[in-house]
């Protein structure tokens, strides 16, 4: 009796508990599911903080928006620029020696008084290295303020604290 073409070999094998199928496939899922997730933590993220590629105010241009100030502020050069915003109007400066400095000039009518008082007027000063300025302190109101340091910083830590 011949079973197949010579030279073939033929296994027998025991019908497998049907249970087993449904856990291989389970096990391979969950393989994949795992190297996935891996997958996406090793692959190389963007920067935290990149600084948009508007370019530095040259000194004929005077430079009036956010983008426009980090991109000089990453350079370390001499700038001050006022800006209002939603929460008030803020001053920013940068300087050669990469200091900047937040100045929260007025706060809109829509805080309390206590809040305002707390704020208004206070400034906080932090020191960076250049070509890693963190755009989070011009574009947040607390964001990158670890290496900083005045009242304002300190007085939005205590609203942070007791809110």
């Amino acid at each position: 009796m011949s079973w197949g073409s010579p030279g073939t070999k033929i296994f027998m094998t025991e019908p497998k508990p049907a249970g087993m199928n449904k856990m291989h496939a389970a096990l391979m899922l969950t393989g994949i599911i795992f190297l996935l997730i891996f997958a996406g933590c090793s692959s190389p993220q963007p920067p935290k903080n990149p600084v948009n590629a508007t370019p530095a105010p040259s000194q004929n241009v005077p430079c009036m928006e956010k983008a426009c100030f980090i991109a000089a502020a990453n350079d370390c050069k001499d700038l001050n620029v006022t800006i209002r915003e939603d929460i008030g109007t803020f001053r920013y400066s940068s300087s050669p020696d990469c200091i900047f400095k937040k100045t929260l000039v007025s706060m809109n009518g829509t805080e309390s008084r206590e809040i305002r008082n707390l704020l208004e007027g206070k400034n906080m000063t932090c020191i960076y290295t250049k070509g890693k300025f963190d755009q989070r302190l011009v574009t947040t109101l607390m964001g990158g303020i670890e290496y900083c340091r005045g009242e304002l910083k300190d007085n939005l830590a205590r609203l942070v604290i007791f809110s």
